[in-house]
C-alpha cells in the first residue's frame, strides 16, 4: 500500500465516513400531505375558491386584488379566507363599485382643468410691481395661470 503525504492523510481523516443527519428547519417541519392530515385531525377544512377579483373597502382606501388565489379554511364554525395576490390601492373617493360588481373610476379634477380666477386686485398688483399697463398684466397673468409671482418675474426679466 502506498503512503500518502501528511497533508492528504489529514484531509482524508477529517472527512466523514457516512452521511450526517440534516438539520431540520423550524418552519418546514411537515410536508403538505402531513400538514393536511394534521389539519383534518384538528377539524380544519380547506377549500380553494375560484375568484377573479377581491375588493376590500375601507374608510379611507379601497384595495383591489385581480386574479387572486383564495383559500377558505373552516374551523369550529368560523370561516377564514386567505388571499394571495398583488393589491392595487385606491382612495375611496376615486372609485365607485356598482351593484353588478363593475368598478367605475371617478375622474378627479386635474390641475389642467382648474381655471384660476384673476381678480382686479391681482391685475393692479402685477401692473404696479412690473411697471406695465393693466391690459398687459392681465394677459401675462392668464398665461401664467394666475400665478402672481411668476407673472411679475416674467414681466421684469423680459428683454
Amino acid at each position: 500500500m502506498v503512503k500518502l503525504p501528511k497533508e492528504l492523510q489529514q484531509k482524508e481523516k477529517s472527512k466523514p465516513k457516512r452521511p450526517q443527519a440534516v438539520v431540520k428547519r423550524e418552519g418546514g417541519q411537515f410536508g403538505s400531505r402531513q400538514m393536511r392530515r394534521k389539519m383534518a385531525q384538528q377539524g380544519i377544512e380547506m377549500d380553494q375558491v375560484d375568484a377573479t377579483r377581491v375588493i376590500i373597502e375601507g374608510a379611507e382606501k379601497t384595495l383591489i386584488i385581480n386574479q387572486p388565489e383564495v383559500i377558505l379554511m373552516k374551523q369550529a364554525g368560523q370561516e377564514i379566507y386567505q388571499i394571495i395576490g398583488e393589491a392595487e390601492e385606491f382612495l375611496s373617493e376615486e372609485i365607485n363599485i356598482t351593484e353588478k360588481g363593475e368598478i367605475e373610476e371617478i375622474e378627479s379634477i386635474s390641475e389642467d382643468d382648474f381655471k384660476p380666477t384673476i381678480t382686479e386686485n391681482d391685475i393692479m398688483l402685477v401692473a404696479a410691481q412690473a411697471n406695465v399697463d393693466p391690459k398687459e398684466a392681465e394677459t401675462i397673468l392668464k398665461e401664467c395661470n394666475g400665478d402672481i409671482a411668476k407673472a411679475i418675474l416674467f414681466l421684469k426679466n423680459r428683454p
